[in-house]
């Protein structure tokens, strides 16, 4: 029998869906980590990670927290100091198709387990306790096959006073993103949507503010 290939070719919407996806925020940390994988992606007080660190452990949680029934469009309420964890949780929220809220929790009262609350409808709310899922090992964790379009919201932004919070999509914080091109110096600041994933997606390091101790 002759040999023969095949050649795939992409419609318009695939073609387009495919450009939506290369501008979710997650697939260009997923880059970073593949072609500058040892170079550190974010550091706090205590550590620092590097891209192929964070991307691996951002997938291995992602996966878990399917597995306890986080879907995509979800959304997830994160409450917890800033550190490398929280941008690994926040990370594998995006991997897994889902949105979130931040807000800061310090000081963290000894002994506290954090929490994720997860909603998926206005009448349906879980917890997922963080110590029960955060990953143990580094090394390992392919990308989740998730699609993300850049219309999809990222994350909520707090604005305080019963504010409605602003939605940000994945298309706003690339547009950002755009205007940092060229800038490797590192970036310090609270881990929000752009002091956190810009950084990250200009293959630069994002220094989060330590966290502090709560009183005795």
């Amino acid at each position: 029998m002759s040999g023969f290939s095949r050649t795939l070719r992409l419609s318009g919407p695939a073609l387009a869906l495919l450009a939506a996806e290369m501008r979710a925020i997650h697939r260009l940390v997923e880059e970073h980590a593949a072609t500058s994988g040892e170079t550190i992606a974010i550091a706090d007080c205590d550590r620092g990670v590097s891209y192929r660190e964070l991307n691996a452990a951002a997938n291995v949680l992602a996966r878990r927290l399917m597995a306890l029934g986080f879907r995509r469009g979800m959304h997830a309420d994160v409450r917890l100091c800033p550190s490398v964890d929280l941008a690994v949780i926040l990370l594998a929220i995006l991997k897994a198709g889902g949105r979130y809220t931040w807000c800061d929790a310090e000081p963290v009262p000894a002994g506290n387990q954090h929490v994720i609350r997860v909603t998926s409808s206005p009448e349906e709310q879980w917890e997922i306790r963080l110590d029960d899922v955060m990953p143990g090992d580094l090394r390992c964790g392919p990308n989740l096959p998730v699609v993300t379009r850049e219309t999809d919201i990222a994350c909520l932004l707090e604005r305080g006073g019963g504010q409605t919070p602003i939605a940000v999509p994945h298309a706003t914080v690339m547009a950002l993103k755009s205007h940092s091109v060229g800038d490797q110096s590192p970036w310090t600041g609270e881990p929000g949507a752009f002091d956190l994933w810009i950084p990250l997606m200009c293959g630069t390091t994002a220094v989060v503010s330590a966290p502090r101790a709560a009183a005795a």
